[in-house]
């Protein structure tokens, strides 16, 4: 009976030397650092230097942020140049669900590169879900929940600062010719909640989509801003002179915003962006809460 009880311990010693020494190699696996990592969105590059990963990241886009260090530039989002990317040797590929092209993301996940895809983001929560994801991957946990609860916290300040009663409505211009802009379908709506102000287009179920300045003109909008995501610039500004109808018009409430305070979303970056429309549209009002 003795010995039989040594050898069970002995067996029950072993399984849990396994069983430890498994936990410890999958954790290993989770937390492993990626030495060339390729971003094919300005967002994601964005995040990988909020998370301090700048010096692992060695190609990206050619409108991403070029950060501190040189980088090789792999193409745009929609057509990056696979031959280059694979010339790098990368250990991690990060794109986006609704910025990148699918048929691009296959083909590279077929040549067997490790292929890391972020989900689209429709709102703030959306963005800081995807940050937290993706700090998971680089082991940065504890460096995305710092930054995400800062961010919160400016929102929540700015929220209950503003001491708005009647919500202005804001024409959000992503291109001007042809004149797009945005529905109830992305991030940019976020915008509209922290500001107190309201989408012109709010009751459209579309990401982005074109419109014809007469329907501009009906839904009367107090506020307009243009992105200048493609040509939008301060001389489309003029081209509204003409509509005095219209109150953004009348009260000299137009305004071009630089991409990169806006349209790139990380946790960081959205709650730059609403302090940024929140100075525009308020002013002073804003600048005294």
């Amino acid at each position: 009976m003795l010995m039989y009880n040594c050898k069970l311990y002995f067996i029950l010693k072993v399984i849990c030397y396994i069983i430890v020494n498994l936990f410890l190699f999958a954790n290993n696996i989770n937390a492993k650092e990626y030495r060339c990592i390729v971003s094919l969105a300005p967002s994601v590059t964005k995040s990988l230097y909020e998370l301090g990963e700048e010096e692992f990241v060695k190609g990206i886009t050619l409108y991403c942020p070029k950060g501190k260090i040189k980088k090789e530039i792999i193409g745009t989002m929609l057509e990056p140049d696979i031959e280059k990317i694979v010339s790098l040797y990368p250990d991690l590929i990060i794109a986006t669900k609704d910025g990148n092209n699918k048929l691009v993301v296959e083909k590279l996940k077929r040549l067997g590169l490790n292929v890391y895809v972020m989900e689209a983001a429709n709102s703030f929560d959306d963005i800081c879900e995807n940050y937290y994801a993706l700090s998971k991957k680089l082991n940065k946990v504890k460096e995305a929940e710092e930054i995400i609860n800062f961010s919160k916290l400016i929102l929540e300040q700015i929220y209950d600062g503003l001491k708005i009663f009647n919500k202005l409505k804001l024409f959000w211009i992503i291109d001007s010719n042809p004149l797009y802009t945005a529905g109830n379908k992305n991030f940019l709506n976020g915008y509209n909640h922290y500001t107190k102000t309201v989408n012109l287009y709010e009751n459209v179920n579309q990401r982005y989509f074109s419109v014809d300045i007469e329907n501009v003109i009906k839904r009367n909008p107090d506020v307009i801003i243009l992105l200048n995501v493609w040509n939008n610039s301060k001389e489309d500004i003029k081209y509204w002179f003409k509509y005095k109808m219209i109150n953004a018009v009348k009260k000299s409430k137009i305004f071009v915003i630089k991409t990169e305070n806006i349209i790139i979303p990380t946790p960081l970056t959205f709650s730059r962006g609403v302090i940024v429309i929140a100075k525009i549209i308020y002013g002073d009002v804003f600048e005294s809460e």
